[in-house]
């Protein structure tokens, strides 16, 4: 393997990723999906609220 001046090697990869294909279905209406930050239902995860001031 080819070392460089910092000693990684050149020809290793770094990462590599996995991305699954994905359907597009069911989507939120434009007002909701700009209220909910996307416009996909299976993207929406709700954080309960909490109360940091203790």
């Amino acid at each position: 393997m080819n070392e460089n001046k910092r000693g990684f090697h050149i020809d290793m990869k770094l990462a590599q990723v996995y991305i699954p294909m994905q359907m597009y279905g069911e989507t939120f209406e434009i007002k909701q999906a700009l209220k909910y930050g996307t416009l996909f239902p299976e993207l929406y995860r709700p954080f309960p609220p909490q109360n940091t001031m203790e």
